[in-house]
């Protein structure tokens, strides 16, 4: 008893002289004069008990390990519902994390061991390895958001990700070109497989994403009222619809596949080649463009990378393109491809001078029209006009008419 409390200990024992020597030992320190030191020795047994307990319950349930972070987070239930596309990117960014880890800080096999230090040493190797500010932000938002998700089951000292900041895009450091309607054909030519040939052809002609192009069904194409109607893998959670026109070129090729391929998929060999291995069919489409003679990477000023510039993406700028050369609404345009915002849509108004040549011919009823004159060359005719004015008179008037008329 002490100050009124009473504390107790089992003995845990039954054989008496030894339950006498344990209750000497126990209560050794209590017998003491000073009742500070009594205190003291009661606090740090109290102590050794908090830690005893709390190693107990961490051996019952241990925090989370890195190695089960990924299946935790896809368990989740406080994680944003993502596409299966998104799921895919996440996965691969999660990926590239693990082996950094695991290559720098092989000791670190809990969540909770990935401190602010960590964070920071991670962040100064993907600017080293010249990602551009898109990539860097996504990774480093991701792994934000799994230790915001999962913080319960880390049991950490906080998110050591929020001390990271966000880098500053650059508008033109990943943004694909578009094709001319000649290298449209060569690509096609380069393709050397049917199924690839016929995906090309359908992402230049309805300007979907590549997941879209490969997983069309032919319940979503209606022949008869010429339309396809998808709902985008990007934008699957709002549910909201596309409606592409089907051209007649693209119809008759669907038809022709329609005669040959079962099933309810367009392509079900790229289907199952997608599910596989999405990155080797985006190889075999990087290799089409580079044996229809483009380079598909490039370096551009500010960006440490080489970046794609040519890929799947660029058939989505070459259909953009197209219909609004061809005079399509713009608006008109957003819904077929499923852009938002008139912003996405400027990317895409790529005109090459074949197209301009094309509208040309079109104002002008197939005649070709005359540059216009610049303004510095209309002052000097306007000042030649002036000077002949001031000597026309009975006697001249026949010359500066003939004049005149050579200027105009």
């Amino acid at each position: 008893m002490i100050e009124g409390k009473l504390f107790q200990q089992s003995l845990e024992t039954t054989d008496l002289e030894e339950a006498e020597k344990k209750q000497t030992k126990i209560m050794r320190p209590f017998m003491a004069a000073d009742r500070v030191d009594a205190h003291a020795i009661m606090e740090a047994r109290l102590r050794d008990a908090i830690t005893e307990r709390d190693t107990a319950e961490e051996a019952a349930h241990p925090p989370l390990a890195v190695a089960d972070a990924w299946n935790a987070y896809l368990a989740a239930t406080n994680r944003p519902d993502s596409s299966e596309a998104m799921l895919y990117r996440n996965g691969s960014l999660w990926k590239r994390f693990i082996k950094w880890l695991s290559a720098d800080h092989p000791n670190k096999a809990l969540m909770r061991d990935i401190d602010n230090d960590t964070a920071s040493g991670y962040a100064q190797r993907l600017t080293a390895d010249g990602l551009t500010a898109s990539t860097f932000n996504q990774s480093i938002g991701f792994l934000r958001l799994v230790w915001r998700c999962l913080a319960e089951q880390i049991r950490g000292n906080g998110n050591p990700w929020l001390i990271i900041a966000k880098k500053r895009p650059q508008r033109l450091a990943h943004r694909h070109k578009t094709v001319t309607a000649e290298q449209f054909d060569n690509i096609l030519k380069a393709a050397g497989n049917a199924d690839l040939h016929d995906l090309l052809f359908v992402l230049g002609w309805t300007g979907q994403r590549l997941v879209d192009g490969v997983m069309l069904r032919w319940d979503c194409i209606d022949f008869k009222r010429r339309v396809i109607t998808l709902n985008p893998v990007k934008t699957a959670r709002t549910g909201k619809a596309v409606f592409i026109p089907l051209l007649p070129a693209l119809a008759e090729l669907l038809q022709k596949r329609r005669d040959m391929v079962a099933g309810e998929f367009v392509f079900p060999d790229l289907v199952k080649d997608h599910a596989r291995d999405r990155s080797s069919l985006v190889k075999r489409i990087q290799k089409a463009f580079k044996q229809s003679g483009l380079t598909t990477n490039e370096h551009r000023p500010g960006v440490k990378r080489a970046i794609t510039s040519y890929g799947a993406h660029s058939l989505r700028h070459f259909f953009a393109t197209q219909a609004l050369s061809a005079g399509i609404p713009g608006e008109i345009v957003k819904r077929i491809t499923g852009h938002s915002s008139d912003a996405m849509l400027e990317g895409y108004e790529h005109v090459d001078a074949a197209m301009i040549g094309g509208l040309a011919a079109k104002l002008s009823n197939g005649k070709p029209l005359t540059a216009l004159p610049a303004a510095k060359e209309q002052m000097i005719e306007a000042g030649k006009v002036r000077a002949l004015a001031k000597k026309l008179n009975a006697k001249t008037w026949g010359k500066v008419k003939k004049e005149l008329l050579s200027i105009t």
